[in-house]
């Protein structure tokens, strides 16, 4: 097969709605010689916060001198950003591999036994295969929605994490805090140790519940590790960390408050995992290197400076909360205008209710065509009830170029994700005018 092949082929296997249950990885995997049970895995779920935390911790694994595995969805550019070693995605022609010896596998003599198998469940496979033959240090898998039923569960750990826990997906995970809790809560495994991130109360008691019963060792963000914002710079946050292990002062090649949290995780993360496999603390200095040489695309990216323009994959209303509050703290007195649009299973009412809080805010609502993406009549009419402006995302960001060409680059870059349909759940597009 070639690439168009390979791609037509997975894209039979798509589905809006996932097929919880691991009893087909379990049968598939098993077919495969079980590779994801010869890696050391770290296992990371939560509502936000999943891909900056992983993204610090695989720069902080990598400065270690480890080859690192890493697992993520959705992509944003490339189906192949998905499975990647030390920032190598995995090549084409790998992949092409791979998916025709899955291919072989689920229309061959087992396929009755691997119905109703899913895109999601096959590139989770793959991914655990790949790591497996390229014989990792170290495996980050992302859960992909929820965690207990999750495809990629079927892991045995040796370290697990849980970011936040926010309302999302609440007609598969629960319409409570407690149930999407107890769902995310399904990656905890026996003995093995947990480190959460900023969690509800309500919600860790029942990730404590869980833990406490599966005799998991616990590592609880504010009690057992802190962190303290210590001021904004232009390409990150300055913060304090302090645990039992560590103490020290850091920055995040990110930009945002809750970015200081998702790091703090990252270290207790680096920390355990060396504790876990009996090597040497990393120093301070390795640390500090390490998350401000962090970059993850579409999470509050700079796409230009001059003017500044900012991509952010928010999809969520706790996610929503999180960018309000940093443009808030951040850029109180500039003039911002936000495109925004979302796929039609997220709380786009809610998060528009978010939005509009924002002071000195022109908000403009668009459509992208894809089969996930919310009507363009039900943008078109919230726009209309909320006396907001709806456009075609290319007229707007054609009226936003300049004669700079720099950032026309920039923007026919972001033009040209928009165009592929990769920009995932949900889309803004912030463009901030001087103070």
């Amino acid at each position: 097969m070639n690439k168009n092949e390979t791609n037509q082929w997975i894209a039979n296997y798509r589905t809006d709605q996932p097929h919880f249950g691991l009893e087909r990885m379990v049968k598939l995997l098993a077919l495969r010689g079980n590779p994801h049970l010869k890696l050391k895995v770290i296992h990371i779920g939560g509502t936000n916060g999943k891909g900056s935390t992983i993204a610090f911790l695989k720069n902080m694994l990598g400065k270690l001198g480890l080859r690192v595995g890493v697992f993520s969805s959705p992509y944003l550019i490339h189906y192949t950003d998905q499975i990647a070693i030390n920032e190598e995605s995995i090549p084409e022609a790998r992949l092409e591999t791979l998916m025709v010896d899955y291919r072989s596998l689920l229309e061959g003599e087992h396929a009755h036994d691997l119905q109703g198998t899913t895109e999601f469940e096959i590139i989770t496979a793959i991914a655990y295969d790949y790591f497996a033959s390229e014989q990792v240090d170290v495996a980050i898998m992302e859960v992909g929605m929820g965690g207990l039923l999750d495809s990629t569960n079927v892991c045995q750990p040796i370290l697990t994490g849980i970011t936040t826990i926010g309302l999302d997906h609440v007609a598969l995970l629960g319409d409570s805090l407690e149930a999407i809790a107890e769902q995310k809560a399904g990656i905890i495994k026996q003995g093995v140790p947990l480190v959460t991130g900023n969690i509800v109360p309500e919600a860790l008691a029942v990730i404590n519940q869980i833990a406490k019963a599966k005799e998991a060792p616990r590592l609880v963000y504010g009690e057992d590790y802190q962190v303290s914002h210590q001021g904004s710079v232009g390409t990150g946050e300055v913060f304090d960390y302090t645990s039992p292990l560590r103490q020290g002062r850091f920055q995040t090649g990110l930009l945002g408050l809750h970015q200081i949290e998702n790091a703090g995780m990252a270290i207790t993360l680096l920390d355990t995992y060396c504790q876990e496999t009996g090597r040497e603390l990393a120093s301070n200095d390795l640390v500090v290197q390490a998350l401000e040489e962090t970059s993850w695309p579409g999470r509050f990216e700079v796409v230009s400076r001059s003017p500044l323009m900012i991509l952010d994959g928010a999809h969520n209303p706790h996610a929503i909360k999180a960018l309000v509050e940093t443009l808030q703290e951040r850029f109180a007195d500039y003039h911002k205008e936000i495109l925004f649009t979302c796929i039609k299973t997220k709380a786009l009412e809610d998060m528009l209710d978010l939005l509009e809080t924002l002071p000195d805010t022109e908000l403009t609502l668009t459509h992208f065509e894809d089969g996930r993406a919310t009507d363009e009549e039900v943008l078109k009419e919230e726009a209309r009830s909320r006396n907001l402006n709806y456009q075609s995302w290319k007229e707007f960001l054609d009226q936003k170029m300049t004669e700079n060409e720099e950032i026309r680059h920039q923007i026919l870059v972001h033009k040209s994700m928009c165009s592929n349909q990769k920009l995932g759940k949900s889309m803004l597009f912030l463009k901030l005018c001087g103070r």
